[in-house]
């Protein structure tokens, strides 16, 4: 469903990305590891169209990103790092706002913001300014405007970031839930525990380049480690 062949991104003459290749297939769970600033959110932004890259393929399903970026975006759902999100809207005005540009009915949007404001545990707090919002709960309203049009893969980029322990586990459910149902989903996170408790495969990407790809288990036995911590440090230190 996604697929990445030498995507590469400059900015001068230093690569933030660089010659990056992978594939995700429809229903797996494809993590990208990596501390702060090894190119996780870049990669990630060139995959939404939201960076345009140097050079490479990006294909979401059959469509090439590039030449046909609508009609790509629109399977998507991209949660960033830092979601910007307006004040002086209410969270129940937000998800409208998204849910319309999404082409969604009245009534599906509707259904949403209470199915939303119930399973997050935002309460009437939905109608609320976003302003009043905790870091957490605006966490929360951001994950409920990436998945209010049931896209078929969403483009996670530290996505437990602001949320305590309860949400975190109940953001995992979903993931995991996401992937049993047929949807394809790329996870960015630096959090090891994450990567080794949600994804089918791994890639480490460490100063811009994809280092290794695989399942725990193979990255693992490749480094001669027993566990995901010491392989991950192995190779961002070779």
């Amino acid at each position: 469903m996604i697929k990445v062949q030498g995507l590469t991104k400059y900015y001068g003459s230093k690569p933030a990305a660089k010659d990056i290749t992978f594939e995700v297939q429809k229903g797996e769970v494809f993590g990208l590891l990596g501390t702060n600033g090894a190119g996780k959110s870049t990669t990630i932004k060139m995959l939404c169209g939201l960076l345009k890259p140097t050079r490479g393929l990006i294909k979401i399903g059959d469509i090439d990103l590039n030449r046909t970026p609508l009609k790509a975006k629109s399977l998507m759902g991209y949660l960033p790092e830092n979601p910007l999100i307006y004040d002086k809207l209410t969270g129940a005005e937000t998800l409208e706002l998204i849910g319309k540009l999404r082409k969604l009915s009245n009534e599906m949007i509707e259904q949403r913001v209470k199915y939303y404001a119930e399973t997050l545990g935002l309460g009437e707090q939905i109608y609320h300014e976003v302003g009043t919002y905790s870091k957490g709960m605006r966490q929360k309203l951001a994950i409920a405007m990436t998945l209010i049009h049931d896209p078929e893969m969403i483009l996670l980029d530290e996505p437990a970031s602001g949320l305590d322990p309860r949400y975190a586990k109940l953001l995992k459910d979903w993931i995991k839930n996401l992937s049993a149902n047929g949807r394809t989903v790329l996870l960015s996170t630096h959090i090891i525990e994450m990567a080794e408790t949600l994804c089918n495969r791994i890639g480490i990407i460490d100063q811009g380049k994809l280092m290794t790809i695989g399942t725990v288990n193979e990255i693992q036995t490749s480094t001669g480690v027993t566990n995901l911590e010491d392989a991950f440090i192995r190779l961002i230190s070779a």
